[in-house]
């Protein structure tokens, strides 16, 4: 449960400042650095497999509740976390698309 809430915190951390995935935040990186979310597609591309994963998790508190193996405060508990997930990735993701549209209507 704590690691869904953990996982939407990194994934809204890394959207906002893409450096930070290089370490340190610096922004001095070289030509040969690959992090993860350098980039308008990995970030989206991170964001979306934490989501995903998050995704996962409700499915798997659900089907043990079917089993009769979980609590039902569980279950709704790893659904809303997922859901947070998603309207945070949701969010950033709109909120990079209007700052990109903004920079193209700019003029040079």
């Amino acid at each position: 449960m704590t690691s869904s809430i953990t996982n939407a915190i990194s994934a809204y951390r890394t959207a906002a400042d893409p450096l930070a995935a290089l370490g340190g935040g610096s922004s001095e990186s070289s030509s040969t650095d690959t992090g993860t979310g350098t980039d308008f597609a990995s970030v989206l591309k991170d964001a979306a497999k934490v989501a995903i994963g998050g995704a996962r998790e409700a499915e798997r508190a659900s089907l043990s509740a079917v089993a009769g193996k979980a609590d039902i405060r569980e279950v709704v508990a790893a659904v809303s976390n997922t859901e947070l997930t998603l309207n945070t990735v949701v969010n950033v993701r709109d909120k990079m698309i209007n700052a990109y549209t903004e920079i193209l209507r700019m003029s040079i």
